[in-house]
């Protein structure tokens, strides 16, 4: 990161010299920044007429890379070439396709959708009937407060298609033309039932809709059925790991961390450096950036699937804490057995303030399998340590007084 931060401080101080000597001092561009290439060995994109895919098949063969930017992402089966500036045009759309054999998915975009399953992955909104109905997008914006003056210059979008994870970047290189940048994302977008993103839902969306109805006088066509990732991830690995970022759950769930990463606060001034001069070797590890986010959201989605269907065979999370939040889970989705079995892990592999915060949940699922004595013991032993607050335990107390009398109305009609 040191090395990244000297050679963006080099390349300003250059640009800076250069505009000096021409006069240019003292207009109020914005900041300047820069960023260094991609890691030896990565492709470059290819540029795209103006409203149409890149074509890049057939312009170069794809040369093996060290995946999205990691050493154990797949080689992308689709490279790029890099336009010279006299050929770049306002915008422009970018290809890769990676195997999903490559990208190690065990459920995401194999078989059928199980409208339950994808509850679990955030969905809210009607369930998409196919994989290939949810379209996963990644934005890179020119700031992170929005409103009217932010605008979205990048945007990742990957589908499902044959086999193989299609990711198309759409790059913004001429804000005059971001009409017609928006105009081809509306097409884009339009096919898809639903989305899945990373906190989409209070920054990616509400941004891209301004950008709709400010341009277009039109609405987002995606958001209705949305998956918001974010959130399932938090409730599995925030307690284990702390953060819940993606670069953090590459290191930490997928066990492929970025050895070269732009970092975020330097985005909008790379591509304001970006659109003054028109180097492709400043955008670069932008677009990598950009395409690293959206395949790691694919594959947390597959990762989030894989732990929700073993905890319906029985395997719940070894971690307390997911444990507790899968079974929450299968409450909201009415899987009762599934939701016992992840209480019950959760209750024996926690700590107190765990058990505490689970007890009552779990006490009413053990009522429903009809354990009322095992139900009793569990708060009356929780009680007699002492533990809860004040309200925790006038809660507590009541259940044990209803599941008691309960429980000897049983007895009573037994004998």
């Amino acid at each position: 990161m040191s090395d990244l931060r000297r050679q963006i401080a080099a390349i300003v101080e250059k640009d800076r010299a250069r505009t000096s000597r021409q006069g240019e001092a003292g207009r109020g561009e914005p900041t300047e920044a820069s960023v260094t290439p991609g890691p030896p060995g990565a492709t470059e994109p290819s540029r795209a007429a103006e409203g149409s895919p890149a074509e890049a098949a057939g312009d170069t063969a794809a040369e093996p890379q060290s995946g999205i930017a990691g050493s154990t992402q797949p080689a992308l089966r689709r490279g790029f070439r890099s336009a010279s500036r006299a050929d770049a045009r306002p915008f422009e759309v970018l290809e890769r396709r990676i195997d999903v054999g490559d990208l190690g998915l065990e459920v995401v975009g194999r078989g059928a959708v199980d409208p339950l399953l994808v509850a679990h992955l955030g969905l809210r909104g009607e369930p998409p009937a196919r994989w290939q109905d949810i379209l996963f997008l990644d934005t890179e914006t020119t700031g992170l407060s929005g409103g009217t003056g932010t605008y979205v210059f990048l945007i990742g979008l990957a589908h499902f298609e044959d086999g193989e994870v299609v990711l198309r970047q759409h790059l913004l290189s001429d804000i005059g033309a971001e009409r017609a940048f928006v105009a081809v994302l509306g097409t884009e977008l339009e096919p898809y039932r639903a989305c899945a993103s990373y906190n989409g839902k209070s920054f990616d969306l509400p941004l891209l809709r301004t950008r709709f109805v400010m341009t277009l006088r039109s609405e987002l066509t995606v958001d209705e059925s949305h998956l918001d990732l974010l959130h399932p991830a938090r409730r599995l690995w925030r307690d284990r790991f702390g953060s819940t970022s993606l670069k953090q759950l590459e290191d930490s769930v997928l066990d492929d961390a970025r050895t070269a990463d732009i970092p975020g606060a330097l985005i909008p001034d790379a591509y304001f450096y970006y659109l003054r001069n028109r180097d492709p070797a400043v955008i670069a590890p932008v677009l990598e950036h950009n395409a690293r986010d959206v395949i790691s959201l694919v594959r947390i989605a597959d990762r989030v699937a894989r732990a929700v269907l073993l905890a319906r065979a029985g395997r719940a999370p070894d971690h307390a804490p997911a444990a507790f939040a899968l079974a929450r889970g299968f409450e909201r989705t009415g899987e009762t057995d599934a939701a016992f079995a992840c209480y019950e892990s959760a209750y024996y592999d926690g700590d107190n303030p765990l058990r505490l915060k689970l007890a009552l949940a779990f006490a009413r699922a053990l009522e429903r399998r009809g354990d009322l004595a095992r139900a009793l013991r569990l708060l009356e032993t929780l009680l007699a340590l002492g533990l809860g607050s004040p309200r925790w335990r006038e809660q507590a107390e009541a259940r044990v007084r209803r599941l008691s009398r309960k429980r000897w109305r049983t007895l009573d009609r037994a004998s």
